[in-house]
């Protein structure tokens, strides 16, 4: 799941190729087992040749092991600028950008919970391929 020495999660759930349905919320559970860290996180897109904006407007949750939520936060990713060139690493049509998420101190071990939803009006959005979560460790600000 992680792919280097700071990660501690790293993952991506594919949407369907016909769009991602907007009462769709995508659910990552996140094991927790180190307590009073400092976590930094990241959303990470692969976004299609065929997404028909510039931006993509999410909306973050965390929620804690007792289903508190813990953090919510609307984020604006920019996946192409003005003259519509994508941002992203590209190959092949697949274009993948990432964007901080902010941080959040962790307090207790157990089972988080990172919920992510768009906040288009479109009841389907096409042209996004994976949504991912980079979860890292905050070294030297404990």
């Amino acid at each position: 799941m992680a792919c280097d020495k700071q990660s501690v999660y790293h993952t991506f759930q594919t949407l369907p190729i016909e769009g991602w349905p907007q009462k769709d919320t995508l659910t990552f559970n996140v094991p927790v087992t180190d307590s009073m860290v400092l976590y930094n996180i990241f959303l990470e897109v692969r976004n299609r040749n065929n997404y028909p904006y510039q931006n993509l407007p999410l909306i973050l949750y965390v929620d804690g092991p007792d289903a508190s939520i813990l953090k919510t936060d609307t984020l604006q990713l920019a996946l192409a600028d003005k003259n519509g060139v994508w941002q992203g690493n590209g190959w092949g049509g697949l274009y993948q950008s990432s964007v901080p998420a902010g941080n959040i101190y962790i307090k207790k071990t157990g089972q988080y919970k990172i919920r992510i939803a768009y906040s288009f009006s479109d009841k389907k959005l096409s042209g996004i391929n994976d949504i991912g979560i980079n979860i890292k460790k905050s070294y030297g600000l404990e």
